[in-house]
């Protein structure tokens, strides 16, 4: 047992817009347990990017180099956010991820093959390349005397660290041990640490390995809904929503991880965003039940998440009769997703501002995306070019500047914009019809 796993980690997520930060938002309630800093804005998905990816290499022995120093890179980069830096400290969580891959994997100095190599290897070192080669070759002088049936010889190329190594009995050990100091630094005095994003569905069985002390809860929203809040409201890119077909198989594709998460009761709890609303009590027995949580450490019960507010929220597929078709297909083929309301939980939309605006975001993305594919706009170039000019950007940054200075520095850079501004909006209309004529015959296809 590692001196380090007197708290248990609960991770918390979702399928996307799915509604869990509304159980992160009911944990927050409880007084025995520590959010991590950032709250529901810090996604920590570090963890699930990088480790997956390298357990896999190791098992497989294939691409373990890449996988580390995907992982590498992104301990280097991610130390200097704001949230990662504050939960795991720079330093601390640069040094420990370094000694994490050194204690699973094998290492020599060879031939830069990753495309992350570059990032560590100085820039001075890759400026003094192009001489190291020179030297090379001026100290080889083409000695290579073995027969090669075509014509082959030695040659120098940069190096860097490359690793290697298989999947050993103790990888979850080690796991578990790196993990359990990184979050040490939150979890030092506490019962529970919460963390959102940790994990992904698909593959928490596997992923509950790699911590000491685990559970992972995650939630699930309607179909119906999710299709439409990203077509009509958020246009989410990782939601296939272009076609609902597609989006019925993406949808069933990965909820078929339910019932392997189903049979680990005790590490894993599958909840409905809809019960959190509807069943607020039983959803909370539940929660409170799987966590061994009491009704006196809810110290806050109803203060964070307010279910009637996040009513709102819901059946949002009622607002839009114009998409009647698709919630049909839907309810047909993912019919044991749909939500089961009772005639009191049905909600009727009557007036304009209860259906909504009418603005579809997912136009709006259609005619982004064609723009960006064919150069076509949905109005005349002469608009596109000013729409580009840096005239208009500076206008609309200045919106954004708070201070007097940035204001000045703000009010500077558009007069001198206005200057340029014949110049640039030539410079921008060419632009748009040389992009329109090379790309008149390509074809973008939502799918």
């Amino acid at each position: 047992m590692s001196e380090y796993s007197n708290f248990t980690i609960i991770g918390v997520t979702g399928f996307g817009e799915s509604g869990s930060s509304a159980v992160t938002n009911i944990l927050e309630e409880f007084k025995c347990i520590k959010l991590l800093r950032g709250g529901a804005e810090f996604e920590c998905k570090f963890f699930t990017n990088t480790i997956f990816p390298l357990e896999t290499a190791l098992k497989n022995q294939l691409y373990v180099n890449a996988a580390v120093k995907e992982m590498l890179y992104q301990a280097y980069t991610l130390s200097k956010d704001k949230f990662y830096a504050e939960n795991f400290g720079t330093d601390n969580f640069i040094k420990l991820t370094n000694e994490y891959i050194n204690s699973v994997t094998g290492v020599w100095l060879g031939g830069s093959y990753s495309e992350r190599d570059s990032f560590f290897i100085s820039k001075k070192e890759q400026n003094n390349f192009v001489k190291a080669k020179a030297l090379f070759n001026s100290l080889y002088k083409n000695a290579y005397n073995l027969y090669e049936q075509y014509h082959w010889e030695p040659s120098f190329q940069q190096v860097a660290n490359q690793y290697y190594g298989k999947f050993t009995d103790d990888f979850y050990t080690k796991t578990q041990e790196y993990t359990a100091k990184l979050f040490n630094i939150t979890g030092e005095k506490q019962r529970f640490v919460l963390v959102d994003a940790m994990f992904r569905p698909e593959t928490a069985v596997q992923e509950l390995n790699w911590y000491t002390n685990a559970k992972f809860i995650i939630v699930d929203r309607d179909p119906r809904d999710l299709y439409i809040l990203s077509k009509v409201y958020k246009g989410e890119p990782y939601l296939p929503t272009w076609n609902v077909d597609s989006y019925i198989d993406w949808f069933k594709t990965y909820r078929s991880c339910n019932e392997c998460n189903a049979a680990y009761p005790e590490k894993i709890l599958q909840l409905r965003f809809e019960d959190l609303i509807y069943k607020y009590e039983e959803s909370l027995v539940r929660i409170k039940t799987f966590l061994s949580l009491t009704d006196d450490e809810h110290i806050k019960k109803g203060q964070v998440f307010i279910p009637e507010k996040s009513r709102t929220n819901t059946q949002v597929f009622r607002k839009h009769p114009e998409y009647a078709g698709d919630i049909r297909k839907i309810e047909k083929k993912l019919s044991e997703f749909c939500y089961n309301y009772s005639e009191e939980q049905i909600r009727c939309f009557e007036s304009k501002d209860e259906i909504g605006s009418g603005v579809i975001i997912e136009d709006i993305r259609k005619q982004a995306i064609i723009f960006q594919k064919t150069g076509r706009l949905p109005f005349s170039k002469f608009k596109g070019a000013f729409l580009f000019s840096l005239l208009y950007l500076n206008c609309m940054t200045l919106r954004n500047r708070k201070t007097f200075f940035s204001k000045i520095k703000g009010f500077i850079k558009i007069f001198f914009s206005m200057i340029i501004f014949p110049a640039d909006f030539l410079y921008k209309l060419i632009y748009i019809i040389q992009f329109q004529s090379k790309n008149k015959n390509k074809i973008v296809e939502f799918r």
